[in-house]
């Protein structure tokens, strides 16, 4: 299991950061995290990430369950020229049990901050559908995320769209609106690429993917 942890981290340098990786890194990366779990009960990720003599930025600290009471989306947007435009969502709770998951794919050619805010619009309206009052809604993409916060205003059809999550939001007791890194949302970048896109809403109701539970798996180990 550690081995693969440690295959699963680096995979992400490589795709997220362009970072080089040798496969000796790997394997060191996986030694140094197994002998630091000795003597614990389970492997301890809290231990296996800290920086020595430093405290863990983001990126470290990896994909974090949703606040006591609440619900965590994670949404996803996918846009490839010719096939139109895939988004995702991801539904786990506190303990980062995956609850549900959906991916809906358009024959639409959207600029990518477009497909993320309606990424969000979707996540929005499949909580609300299952009767969900409190959520917090995580997303990669800062820009999007910032307008929602600052409602930003303006007259094309992204603000539009804008207005359209502001407004929706109020069929909530509390939503919180949370930027993450690509790193730390794999499972809904997984979900939104694991099958071939094809129009139309998909939706997993007992499990995800095998390939997508793999990182359902990893994030829940770093869970405290």
């Amino acid at each position: 299991m550690v081995g693969c942890w440690a295959i699963w981290e680096h995979r992400n340098k490589v795709i997220f950061d362009n970072a080089e990786v040798a496969p000796e890194d790997v394997v060191r990366r996986a030694k140094d995290v197994a002998l630091e779990g000795v003597g614990d009960v389970g492997v301890r990720l809290e231990g296996m990430r800290r920086k020595k003599g430093g405290t863990r930025s983001e990126d470290e600290m990896g994909w974090r369950p949703a606040r006591v009471g609440f619900i965590k989306i994670n949404v996803d947007a996918g846009v490839k020229e010719g096939e139109g435009v895939g988004t995702s969502i991801v539904c786990r709770d506190s303990s980062g049990e995956v609850l549900w998951g959906v991916s809906v794919g358009r024959n639409q050619s959207w600029e990518v901050q477009f497909a993320e805010a309606t990424a969000i619009l979707d996540g929005l309206e499949e909580a609300a559908a299952r009767g969900i009052r409190k959520v917090e809604i995580e997303s990669d993409c800062l820009p999007v995320i910032e307008a929602i916060r600052d409602k930003q205003l303006g007259r094309c059809m992204f603000h539009q769209l804008l207005d359209d999550i502001i407004t929706f939001s109020l069929n909530f007791e509390y939503v919180i609106w949370s930027y993450v890194s690509r790193v730390n949302k794999c499972v809904a970048h997984g979900l939104a690429h694991c099958v071939p896109r094809v129009i139309g809403k998909v939706v997993w109701e007992d499990g995800l993917p095998p390939s997508v539970n793999a990182a359902v798996i990893f994030d829940r180990l770093l869970i405290e």
